[in-house]
C-alpha cells in the first residue's frame, strides 16, 4: 500500500520526526522536507540524494504526527501507523 497516495486521498498530513537530525519528512499534497521550525527546506539540504523511502529506512523514527480530517494522532512505530491508515475509510 502506498501511504502517500492514501494520505492524499484522505486529504491528510503526516510529519516524520527522526533521531539525530533537525529535518523532517512531510507528506500532504506532496512529499517535502521541513526543519524543526516547520519551515520548508530544500530536499537536498535535508536528505541529500536519498529518496523518501530511503529516508524512512535510514533514519530512526522518533515520532509520526498525523492529521486526517479532524483527528490527530501520534505514532512511534512506522508499522503501527501503516496499519492505522490502512483501515481508515
Amino acid at each position: 500500500m502506498d501511504v502517500f497516495k492514501r494520505l492524499r486521498k484522505l486529504n491528510g498530513r503526516a510529519i516524520f520526526i527522526f533521531k539525530g537530525t533537525k529535518y523532517r519528512l512531510a507528506m500532504n499534497r506532496f512529499i517535502h522536507a521541513r526543519d524543526d521550525y516547520d519551515r520548508q527546506v530544500q530536499w537536498a539540504r535535508a536528505f541529500g540524494t536519498k529518496l523518501p523511502h530511503d529516508v524512512l529506512n535510514t533514519f530512526q523514527i522518533l515520532a509520526i504526527r498525523v492529521k486526517v480530517r479532524d483527528e490527530e494522532k501520534e505514532f512511534s512505530d512506522l508499522n503501527k501507523f501503516i496499519e492505522w491508515i490502512k483501515h481508515l475509510t
